[in-house]
């Protein structure tokens, strides 16, 4: 009896370390599918830097098909508020999904945030630093990388679809990259959700 019991529990350690084994493998598959999903990591991006409204509208009408390009352009409009309140607001608006835009004819864009979407600029007015901090800037001063270009590194692209593009972009203020999400509509790309983008950087 004692013999069958040994022969047991020997059989049900192999077992374990079979299945144990097996569950690795499949871990191991279900990274690596997850890399070939990834189109990039850890890659820096970069553009001229536009300095209004109507520039930055041109450039999306030209260049918008490109998910890298509208990401780039986004954190310019990002950076344009510190500079011109209403022009950056406008180009913010235009790079946004329809339901975070409202008609504006006196705008150089033709749109203005609405409401809701308003106040994830205005939290970046009040706190420049943190443009800033995701196109090189980094405490004490969070000055950007070259004034004369938009420079963002980026840690992780996900494509869950061929409309839909997720990254996660570095900031010189916090320790983990902030999550930005792209959906595509007509042909262009735009973005969709930046909650991550509007907190605060550390001092």
């Amino acid at each position: 009896m004692m013999r069958k019991s040994g022969f047991a529990v020997l059989a049900a350690a192999l077992a374990l370390v079979i299945v144990t084994g097996c569950e690795s493998t499949r871990a191991i598959k279900n990274d690596i599918k997850e890399d070939i999903r990834n189109e990039a990591t850890m890659r820096t991006i970069e553009t001229t830097r536009l300095r209004s409204a109507a520039d930055l509208k041109a450039a999306y009408d030209k260049r918008g098909g490109e998910s890298d390009e509208v990401l780039l352009l986004f954190v310019n409009a990002l950076l344009l508020i510190e500079e011109n309140e209403k022009e950056g607001f406008a180009a913010g608006a235009y790079l946004s999904r329809t339901a975070d835009q409202w008609s504006d004819a006196s705008s150089p864009t033709g749109v203005k945030p609405s409401q809701a979407a308003s106040e994830g600029f205005k939290r970046i007015r009040d706190n420049p630093n943190t443009a800033r901090s995701y196109s090189g800037g980094k405490p004490t001063d969070y000055k950007v990388t070259d004034s004369g270009k938009v420079v963002v590194q980026i840690k992780e692209t996900r494509n869950s679809s061929d409309t839909e593009t997720k990254y996660y972009i570095w900031s010189g203020g916090k320790d983990n990259a902030s999550p930005i999400t792209l959906r595509k509509a007509g042909g262009k790309w735009y973005v969709d959700e930046w909650s991550s983008l509007q907190t605060g950087v550390r001092k």
